[in-house]
């Protein structure tokens, strides 16, 4: 079950960023707990295995967070890609699953969840793939985003079209 991100989360998080095969480029050089409390963040949810009249339990598996592209966060350059004012986009990022066998499933469950909380707010979904490790472009594509271009080569934007 998807639920929100609470502070006793962040040590199960950090784990699991420290199995990851990849880091993402965003949290290089940075401790993973600052990594995922950076940035304005709107909404943070995690995976919880646990049954839903059990939860929330120590059973986290994988984490998703929205930030807003403002001037101060890291996601500021999504905005100048997209063409759109920051104010109109979310972006998804802090895209943490853990090496299991169902994990495509997981982060398939949160990838949706979060365009839909994303279109409900009235916003469009950005992300950026160099910043999302467990991401790739076919596995967005073939939930709705396409590739933007971006001058910046450390950025790989894509913006969700539904």
């Amino acid at each position: 079950m998807i639920r929100e991100r609470r502070q006793q989360d962040l040590d199960l998080l950090c784990e699991i960023a420290a199995a990851l095969d990849v880091a993402p480029s965003s949290m290089s050089g940075t401790d993973p707990r600052a990594w995922l409390e950076r940035d304005a963040v709107e909404l943070a949810w995690v995976y919880d295995m646990a049954p839903v009249h059990v939860a929330p339990t120590t059973n986290v598996v994988g984490h998703v967070q929205l930030d807003r592209p403002t001037e101060a966060s890291s996601t500021r350059a999504l905005a100048v890609c997209a063409g759109r004012p920051a104010g109109a986009l979310l972006a998804i990022g802090r895209f943490l699953i853990k090496p299991q066998a169902h994990d495509y499933g997981i982060a398939r469950h949160l990838l949706k969840q979060s365009c839909s909380y994303i279109q409900r707010q009235g916003k469009t979904a950005v992300l950026d793939l160099n910043a999302n490790s467990y991401l790739t472009a076919e596995f967005c594509e073939e939930y709705g985003f396409v590739d933007l271009s971006c001058e910046d080569p450390a950025v790989a934007p894509m913006i969700y079209v539904g």
